[in-house]
This record gives structure tokens, C-alpha cells and sequence, in this order.
């Protein structure tokens, strides 16, 4: 999955979430088990970055760059994070 993919699925994802008591219990499942695969992704793309960044010389172009990546993955991690939490809101009350 490519980062476009990726926030193509987070989009769609908030709109079930805008949805989700309409949602049946099927279709919610569903988005759950694709956001905790997101969340996965999101967090190897974010440990590997950061091996780059510890375990290799870069030089200071490299290493904005590889910054800027962890953030952006960091920032769509957390909002898929907050998906999640909404969708299994309705399992808590």
C-alpha cells in the first residue's frame, strides 16, 4: 500500500466513522481490522525511518527528508488511531 492508498482508506474510514451508527456490525468490524493493519504499517514506516536515521550517515538534506516522512506517517498513524477509537466507542457503552 502506497501512501496515497493510504490516505485514501483514512478518508474513507472517517466517512463510515461520520456513519458508524448506521454501520452494520459487519462493515464495522471490517474497518477496524483495516485501521489496526494502517496503525501497523504507519509503525514500521516509522521504526524503519528511524533505524535509517540512527544507523546510517545522511547527510542533512537526507535526514530532513526522512524526517518529514516520520511525521506525515506519525500524523496519519494518529488519525487512524482516533478512527479506531471512535468505531469501538459504540462496543464500550
Amino acid at each position: 500500500m502506497g501512501i496515497r492508498d493510504f490516505i485514501q482508506y483514512l478518508q474513507e474510514h472517517r466517512e463510515k466513522l461520520q456513519r458508524s451508527q448506521k454501520l452494520p456490525e459487519q462493515v464495522r468490524e471490517e474497518t477496524l481490522k483495516e485501521a489496526d493493519t494502517m496503525v501497523g504499517m504507519a509503525d514500521a514506516a516509522i521504526k524503519d525511518l528511524d533505524s535509517v536515521l540512527n544507523n546510517r550517515r545522511v547527510n542533512l538534506n537526507e535526514e530532513h527528508a526522512l524526517r518529514f516522512a516520520q511525521d506525515v506517517f506519525t500524523h496519519l498513524r494518529e488519525d487512524e488511531e482516533r478512527v479506531k477509537e471512535a468505531l469501538r466507542a459504540p462496543d464500550e457503552g
